[in-house]
């Protein structure tokens, strides 16, 4: 961990249960429910505490880390979170509680959540790049040539440069149709070139509107067990198609019975898992 991060959790543990009581008092302590495995659990599967409780729990909590009981400290911090408080230091306390006990795959998991609150929060972003960087090695590559092909291009087309090249095209199209209207004849090179650039214009558009769904409607996850399988079909039965290791992040797409469907982002691989294998990194009720 770095020292920036150590520094950190410092102001964190002073702050904190200020923070938390105020929010209390702000909103009743309400809050959304920590992601499961999809499909989410009902809203009554956690209780919801009170701010005196929560800050209790972060300062026993602080206490336990200081003292090197790691696992204690993160069941104290995620006895936070299943209270419904979503606080973006708590999960990366967490994080820390968790990298430090060794479940690498829950850290990442308790990072993202911390970003997802507050994408800003540059300790946890840094914290997430440091451990990422340590998964590298345990991983193994999935895919072939043409999903690392497709990956390049899926990271390159954010929804900002897909949004740029529709309008840049639409632009261009309604320019030539108005200087061929101007000069009372379409020549066949205009009309080509009006041509190519609707083409460019729907095509950057429906993968602007797939962008957007894949990355508001579809979940995100996290591995945390240490190794899984991914079959053709939800069941043991099915064939293997890959494996994935703890801390990937994968996108959830269906769930029947004890299986989710999931794809890995950047590539063109999808299959089934057990879904205690994983867990969604999105919080919602």
């Amino acid at each position: 961990m770095t020292k920036r991060a150590r520094q950190r959790l410092t102001v964190t543990a002073a702050a904190l249960p200020v923070v938390l009581l105020i929010a209390a008092l702000g909103s009743g302590a309400a809050g959304q429910e920590p992601g499961r495995p999809y499909p989410s659990p009902p809203m009554d599967a956690r209780a919801a505490i009170d701010a005196e409780t929560a800050t209790g729990l972060f300062i026993e909590a602080n206490a336990l880390y200081a003292e090197g009981r790691y696992r204690e400290a993160a069941a104290a911090y995620e006895g936070i979170a299943a209270g419904r408080f979503d606080n973006a230091d708590v999960l990366y306390n967490l994080g820390n509680a968790y990298y430090k006990e060794g479940r690498i795959g829950r850290a990442v998991l308790a990072y993202e959540r911390a970003l997802a609150l507050e994408p800003a929060h540059a300790d946890a972003a840094s914290n997430l790049e440091f451990v990422r960087e340590l998964l590298a090695d345990r991983q193994t590559a999935v895919g072939g040539p043409f999903s690392g092909l497709l990956g390049g291009v899926r990271r390159w087309a954010t929804a900002g440069r897909l949004s740029a090249v529709a309008s840049v095209f639409y632009v261009l199209a309604v320019l030539f149709a108005i200087v061929a209207i101007l000069r009372g004849a379409f020549a066949p090179w205009i009309v080509r070139t009006i041509v190519v650039c609707a083409v460019v214009f729907v095509v950057a558009g429906g993968a602007l509107g797939e962008r957007i769904y894949r990355d508001r409607a579809v979940r995100g996850a996290i591995v945390t067990a240490p190794e899984v399988a991914v079959r053709t079909g939800p069941g043991t039965d099915f064939v293997l198609e890959f494996q994935l290791h703890e801390g990937t992040k994968v996108r959830l797409r269906e769930g029947r019975d004890e299986w989710i469907r999931i794809s890995v982002p950047g590539t063109d691989l999808e299959g089934w898992l057990p879904s205690d294998a994983v867990e969604a990194i999105e919080w919602r009720s």
